[in-house]
């Protein structure tokens, strides 16, 4: 098969060994890559019993097909493994190049399993693998460790790497690459800790093969001049090229969107307005700072050089200052930033983080915790110094309330008591991420349902077809009513086919950003049958859709996943708010949408794939091992 390496090179870390594996082209038909083939190496090899930080567990990290192409998006990739915030099916995506030199060094993925006797990181060069040791490297931050790397096996490395949370196991900890994009939530970068593999470096000159390479050029170019046009056409602060996804605090405030003390509050003007793009661009003093092959270039690089919070390096995406900045109430743009960067360097995920803290400060304005248990930190909502100084403590793991949080909300609450877990916001062990239910209930219909990464807004986006206006006519989701966010009548369907469209792209090696610049399902039909030499139309992409969603439900049956689970509900989602554009509004009837959801997708009223909806997709074999 053409656009992928039929290859992935296992590395056993106990035994130190690393053997290349050839992979049937059925497997790339029904799962592409990226994270569906991460799900495909937990089910082929993680039985019944593995958690976590078991060496058995699969850290896989997957290429796609798209990766490769020059065509805007496609430079991402994917990770996958158990997680140890909810020990289930996990997967994450980052951008860079590290997928598109993955295949260039002849693998589609790297699976790695067992733990080392000792701090090691991978070297993949050209096809040749070996571990080397890692014991300087470790302790260092995740910045250092590739800059390390680079130092001492060359600068066209592309290197992945945690920092000291991945080491200290936080349980959010994530995995960095190329400074600026991270493997975020699910905690992967604790599972690499745990595995003690500090990093992993990949290059190559393999030549990337597609079925029809004049058809994908016509492609690209036609689709890059395209999404370029259509973000030029855009007002300046809801330019992608200009302000990356600090464009959707103008976006999501009208709609009440915000996460705002700890959900507590969902309309807060004053932060709208410190954080709005214009304020996001002149504080940060923000350029550009694309991927590979990308034309709207949404990550951006920060310059500014004065006061005590100066850095140069990654601009906050909107998840990132939404949840350090909205959910604490702190107003200071260049302090919060400067906190997600000390996150970035110790590799947490900040939406995790932006939770945690919020939790923290909730804690503490309730009498349950004291400045005896802050480090002396005085907690209240907008103290911006405070927010950057837990920030360390965390990310560390200092002894006491830094460890403790480190645990991430579900665990942390249940050790506090005294209400704690009542204002926990959180499933499945997962902090919920920054899109308020409130502003439509969708979002709590995936958050509960969603079998990629527990309640995880990036493998569901079923919100945007609000908030960000996507739509999928395809596959008959072609317009919407702005009150119809309030309604369950279509949100089941709605909810089950973002679910797989969500899996084809982080399978698929694509980046979902150009969707927002209209980039289509026919548009990602028509690559893969250029790459790949399919025949698909796009119900044959939905029907691979079902299959990654089907297997990732199996995989979390198999880990422990029961019924009740989809309905432990944060007890802040029937909490509503006295003021903004989402007062009042409740998801009421949440319970019968999951039940509806479930019928949808061909699973039975305990949430199990049935046996027809197996027969249909061709997977048997795959339910016959759980």
């Amino acid at each position: 098969m053409k656009g992928v390496c039929n290859k992935v090179l296992k590395v056993d870390l106990s035994q130190g060994t690393c053997t290349p594996e050839e992979v049937p082209d059925q497997v790339y038909e029904y799962f592409l890559g990226g994270a569906g083939l991460a799900a495909y190496y937990l089910w082929k090899e993680s039985p019944v019993g593995t958690t976590a930080f078991d060496p058995a567990n699969r850290l896989t990290f997957a290429a796609g097909p798209l990766n490769g192409a020059a065509q805007s998006g496609a430079g991402k990739w994917s990770a996958g493994a158990i997680s140890p915030a909810f020990n289930l099916n996990s997967d994450s995506a980052a951008t860079g190049s590290f997928g598109i030199a993955l295949k260039q060094a002849g693998y589609d993925a790297v699976v790695t399993y067992g733990r080392a006797d000792k701090p090691v990181y991978l070297v993949v060069d050209d096809g040749e693998a070996v571990l080397k040791d890692a014991g300087e490297m470790w302790g260092t931050d995740a910045y250092e460790t590739e800059d390390a790397i680079h130092s001492g096996d060359g600068e066209d490395f592309e290197v992945v790497s945690i920092g000291q949370a991945g080491e200290r196991l936080v349980r959010f900890a994530n995995i960095q690459t190329r400074k600026k994009s991270f493997l975020g939530r699910c905690g992967l970068g604790a599972v690499m800790g745990s595995k003690n593999l500090k990093a992993i470096a990949v290059r190559g000159d393999n030549a990337y093969e597609v079925a029809d390479p004049d058809k994908l050029k016509a492609l690209n170019s036609e689709i890059n001049k395209r999404l370029v046009e259509m973000d030029n056409e855009k007002p300046e602060w809801l330019q992608i090229k200009k302000v990356g996804t600090a464009m959707a605090t103008e976006l999501f405030a009208p709609q009440g969107n915000l996460p705002i003390k700890n959900y507590s509050l969902a309309d807060w003007p004053e932060g709208v307005e410190a954080w709005h793009a214009s304020q996001y661009h002149e504080k940060l003093e923000i350029t550009p700072w694309p991927c590979k092959f990308c034309v709207i270039q949404c990550h951006n690089k920060t310059n500014f050089t004065e006061g005590p919070y100066a850095y140069q390096g990654k601009g906050p995406e909107y998840e990132s200052f939404a949840m350090m900045g909205f959910n604490t109430m702190c107003k200071d743009v260049r302090a919060i930033s400067y906190a997600c960067e000390l996150a970035n360097l110790y590799s947490m995920d900040t939406i995790s983080l932006g939770v945690i803290i919020a939790f923290a400060m909730e804690a503490y304005e309730k009498g349950i915790i004291s400045k005896d248990d802050t480090y002396g930190l005085d907690l209240v909502w907008g103290n911006d110094d405070a927010v950057v100084e837990l920030t360390k403590h965390i990310g560390l793991r200092s002894g006491g309330l830094g460890y403790l949080l480190g645990e991430g909300t579900k665990l942390a609450a249940e050790a506090l008591g005294q209400g704690a877990e009542d204002f926990a916001v959180q499933m499945k062990g997962t902090e919920i991420a920054a899109h308020n239910w409130r502003a439509q209930y969708i979002s709590a219909l995936n958050y509960a349902t969603g079998c990629a990464s527990g309640p995880n807004h990036e493998r569901g986006n079923s919100q945007h077809i609000w908030v960000g206006h996507i739509t999928l006519p395809e596959w008959g989701l072609d317009h919407v009513e702005n009150e119809e966010r309030w309604e369950w009548k279509k949100a089941p369907d709605i909810n089950a086919k973002f679910h797989d469209y969500c899996n084809i792209i982080n399978s698929a090696g694509h980046c979902k950003f150009q969707e927002f610049r209209s980039y289509t399902l026919s548009d990602l039909t028509a690559s893969l049958n250029a790459i790949m030499g399919l025949d698909w139309d796009t119900d044959d992409l939905r029907k691979c859709g079902e299959r990654m969603t089907t297997l990732q439900k199996l995989l979390n049956v198999r880990y422990g996943w029961k019924w009740e689970d989809d309905f432990e509900w944060p007890k802040r989602f029937f909490e509503p708010v006295s003021e903004g554009p989402a007062a009042g509004k409740i998801p009421i009837g949440l319970g019968d949408a999951i039940q509806e959801y479930y019928a949808i997708r061909g699973w039975d009223n305990d949430g199990i794939p049935t046996e027809e909806l197996l027969m249909r997709l061709g997977m048997e074999e795959y339910a016959a091992k759980l």
